[in-house]
């Protein structure tokens, strides 16, 4: 993302929540939105971590991009099921916000290359 802001990720939470305020089902639509903010913060600094180590061998990528695979996927999973059974939050608003965020990031990363 080159330090910059993931701008139709941003953009796709703020109108899934707004979509979602209308059922007052706001905090769940951004919640899902954080988290796959969080996710987008988590690949990007893999991204960078990786880059600057060019010394590594391919072994040692590989090792790395499987644990932050399963670091990301388990605190998705985690944060996912707080939300719903925790935080009581309405399921479809946090799903909604979380997998449209999800596109969002994967449109900024088509659109950043």
């Amino acid at each position: 993302m080159n330090n910059k802001w993931p701008k139709v990720q941003l953009i796709t939470i703020a109108i899934v929540s707004v979509f979602f305020a209308i059922d007052n089902m706001i905090l769940a639509a951004i919640y899902g939105g954080l988290i796959s903010l969080l996710n987008t913060y988590l690949v990007t600094r893999h991204t960078n971590k990786q880059r600057g180590r060019l010394d590594i061998s391919a072994g040692a990528s590989v090792g790395m991009m499987a644990f932050s695979v399963i670091m990301r996927m388990a605190l998705i999973v985690g944060l996912t099921l707080f939300g719903l059974i925790v935080l009581k939050l309405a399921p479809k608003a946090l799903i909604v916000g979380l997998v449209l965020g999800q596109i969002g990031f994967l449109i900024d990363r088509v659109r950043g290359r």
